[in-house]
């Protein structure tokens, strides 16, 4: 008995309109999406929502030219590439390779060169074409819509962010509101952001219902070919540029890069699997079920059956297939040969066998392997100065930690997010009226991201970091017993605008970690010291200030020193929290220093709970009642 197709999805009775809303006036060219977009939140939070509507658009529009460009300008260079005729009739040591890589390489340059209004000045980063993918400015164009009195837009942009954040409690409640109104007719609600092979799959599935087997063929054959060049689209999205963080040798380098690709181009049949919110991880397959029925209809068995092939490729042990398999075998006009999957299909799954394999070998073997070494995956930090070298003992300072992607992205957390004072009572100067101190702890972080005010990427670069230092902390200290985190704390330390430049006072004046340094030079290990406190390491964010060296000094008034340490990105000067070490920081002249201070303790009983809910929250089990003892009041994100 033959088997139809099963109705796998079920579709909102909802139009597919791509991409009308945004204006076809033309724009400032010279704005890139990147400032429209920052316009358009600025927008926002002044309540000039005109200006937030006319600014949203013009960056989605944009984004879109700048995206469909660039994808372009790489598919095409690939292709011309692997047309070109070789320069050598023979591969030797895969050079043919390389040969296509340069080709497809000037090709690119041209291309941008070719096309300075989307490829200027713009820096559209990784970070920005998350803003985009993620839909963030639906997130403000729907209530700018809204309070402009265009509830069907305001509508449709809820509708078009839920798509990509389906769990977003509060969109769903704001489009459940939009439902209510009068003027919104659900069925002419639109997702701006809908691929053409989602409004064509749409049309083929509705005319799977009305037995409209003609128009099944050609939508399900469209939306095909449509879905496939999306997700060679989509691949090369995923070609851009990677921030190694550690200086590799020529072929690591390559082939560091090559897996951060690969693992992006293997997330893209999840997200083309976004059926309006819906997830299918059988779209691409599906096609194939619907069109060996409608080609059946139609009296095309040669196609039927290789349709059937087609979609047992995928899922060779599929009992409805292989029925209606059966079923075609034994009619008369049916030859075995006819079982042949078509030539996509196959090339699909065989780059998708191979690749699956790559990664799978990465992950088990190479990964592990050169983590080990600490040649590929691992920063390049290293220790450059030692107890000799600072003239002092047990004190160390390395370089390389982090890279200056990461420190920046940690100093515009810091810009954005810290408190004047955090940590010293709110004292806007605790230790200098020349300078203004800044701080964001590892609980106010916690709950930013709680709160959705962050992203978690930060509290795990912050937890990564931290972790990272304390690693070599042990290590370097060749340290027994266990070493717990005590504090943690990201500050950041600016010359006040009117503050002379011959200052000769400290930023932090000369102290110990874990004892009260009296004017007799004795250090006494009672409170208010920090006396459980042993080791201490300040992990620096940045150098672009003037002055704000550490110091190592035997005496308190900083007459005598042992040793200055220049602050940059990625250094990180590490010491023991007593007497042996006293310690400041010279004057910051101009500018802002930002670094993250760490300090360590062997006594549990001091150890920072709050590092352990922040790893909780990373895997998704928290619970708020461990907050209830906080003020929230005092995390609301202060003004810029």
């Amino acid at each position: 008995m033959f088997v139809t197709p099963s109705l796998y999805y079920v579709f909102v009775t909802t139009s597919f309109v791509l991409l009308t809303h945004v204006h076809s006036e033309s724009f400032n060219d010279t704005e890139s999406c990147v400032r429209l977009y920052e316009e358009g939140v600025e927008a926002y939070l002044e309540n000039r929502f005109v200006e937030c509507v006319d600014n949203f658009e013009k960056a989605l529009h944009k984004y879109r030219s700048y995206k469909k460009k660039l994808q372009n300008c790489r598919l095409k260079c690939k292709y011309d590439a692997e047309l070109s005729e070789p320069l050598y009739p023979v591969d030797i040591e895969n050079l043919l390779f390389y040969e296509r890589a340069v080709k497809q390489t000037l090709c690119i340059m041209q291309c941008k060169k070719d096309n300075p209004e989307l490829f200027g000045n713009f820096n559209v980063n990784p970070e920005t074409e998350k803003l985009f993918e993620e839909q963030k400015p639906y997130e403000y164009l729907h209530i700018c819509y809204f309070k402009t009195d265009n509830p069907m837009k305001a509508a449709s942009s809820a509708f078009t962010y839920l798509v990509s954040h389906p769990e977003d409690k509060m969109m769903q409640s704001n489009l459940k509101h939009y439902y209510s109104m009068e003027e919104v007719n659900m069925k002419e609600i639109e997702n701006f952001e809908a691929e053409t092979y989602v409004y064509l799959y749409v049309h083929g599935n509705d005319a799977y219902q009305r037995k409209d087997w003609k128009s099944v063929e050609d939508n399900m054959e469209e939306s095909l070919g449509a879905y496939l060049q999306a997700e060679e689209e989509c691949r090369a999205q995923c070609e851009g540029p990677f921030d190694q963080g550690w200086y590799p040798d020529f072929i690591p380098s390559i082939s560091n890069h090559f897996a951060y690709c690969l693992k992006c181009k293997q997330k893209c049949k999840t997200r083309l699997g976004s059926l309006n919110g819906e997830q299918h991880d059988d779209l691409l397959p599906s096609h194939y079920h619907y069109l060996q029925y409608a080609y059946f209809k139609m009296g095309n068995l040669r196609k039927a059956c290789a349709a059937v092939a087609s979609y047992l490729l995928f899922f060779p042990d599929d009992e409805t297939m292989l029925s209606n398999m059966k079923f075609y075998s034994g009619l008369p006009k049916v030859q075995d040969h006819f079982f042949q999957p078509r030539e996509e299909a196959i090339r699909y799954m065989q780059r998708q066998i191979y690749e699956t394999r790559i990664l799978k070998f990465i992950n088990s073997e190479f990964k592990n392997k050169m983590a080990e070494s600490h040649e590929v995956f691992k920063p390049n930090f290293r220790v450059t100065m030692t107890e000799k070298q600072l003239r002092g003992q047990k004190r160390f300072v390395s370089d390389g930690l982090a890279t200056e992607k990461e420190c920046r992205f940690l100093i515009r957390l810091a810009k954005m997010f810290a408190k004047p004072g955090d940590g010293y009572d709110g004292q806007k100067s605790p230790h200098t009226v020349m300078e203004k101190f800044e701080g964001i702890t590892l609980t106010r972080v916690l709950f930013l991201v709680y709160f959705r005010l962050l992203k978690s990427d930060h509290l795990d670069l912050y937890l990564r970091l931290t972790e990272d230092v304390k690693k070599m902390v042990t290590d370097y200290f060749k340290l027994k017993e266990k070493l717990y985190f005590s504090y943690t704390q990201i500050v950041c330390r600016s010359a006040f605008p009117d503050s002379p430049t011959n200052r000769t006072d400290f930023s932090h004046e000369i102290h110990a970690d874990n004892c009260n340094l009296l004017k007799d030079g004795k250090c006494e290990k009672i409170p208010p010291a920090y006396t459980w406190r042993d080791y201490s390491a300040i992990l620096y964010l940045n150098s672009e200030f003037e002055g704000g060296e550490f110091i190592f000094s035997s005496d308190q008034k900083g007459a005598q020193l042992q040793s200055v340490i220049k602050p940059k990105c990625g250094r990180t000067v590490a010491f023991s929290s007593g007497s042996e070490n006293l310690h400041g920081v010279k004057a910051v002249k101009k500018g802002s220093r930002c670094a993250i201070g760490i300090w360590f303790t062997h006594n549990e009983k001091h150890a920072d709970e709050d590092r352990w809910i922040a790893y909780d929250m990373l895997e998704n089990n928290i619970n708020f009642d461990l907050f209830s003892s906080v003020n929230i009041s005092n995390l609301i994100p202060r003004k810029t």
